[in-house]
């Protein structure tokens, strides 16, 4: 083998893997990673604001954590639907079997939005995934 079709070998190696490993996983995970924004809600005299981590299993379960509320907490149970966009997360303190806060909407381009219920009273939210 000469040196140039050997050098030109291993460039196609190199530009390619990457291009063959983003093509193997399909759509990116629209759901796992850190989302910020903010709850509604008539007890809270001004918007509170919300930091989630979440997790998608890839089918419909969605797992996490929060921070922001007036104290940190876990998510009891959360569904996704990649077809619909369709967003369920039941929040509750870490530690305690209790929902004390149930988001539900639907997830565009990154962007979840739809009412809160919950002990602080009805409401609505807006959280953005970070890039």
């Amino acid at each position: 083998m000469t040196r140039r079709t050997l050098l030109w070998a291993c460039c196609v190696l190199v530009f390619a893997t990457p291009t063959l490993a983003q093509s193997r996983g399909g759509k990116p995970d629209p759901i796992s990673g850190t989302w910020t924004g903010h709850l509604n809600v008539p007890m809270a005299p001004e918007p509170v604001s919300i930091t989630m981590e979440l997790k998608f299993d890839g089918k419909s379960k969605v797992s996490g954590t929060f921070t922001g509320l007036p104290r940190p907490g876990d998510l009891k149970a959360g569904t996704f639907d990649p077809k619909t966009g369709a967003l369920k997360l039941d929040l509750g303190k870490t530690g305690g079997p209790e929902v004390l806060i149930v988001l539900e909407g639907s997830v565009v381009k990154g962007v979840a939005t739809g009412k809160v219920t919950g002990e602080a009273g009805n409401g609505d939210f807006k959280i953005a995934k970070k890039v």
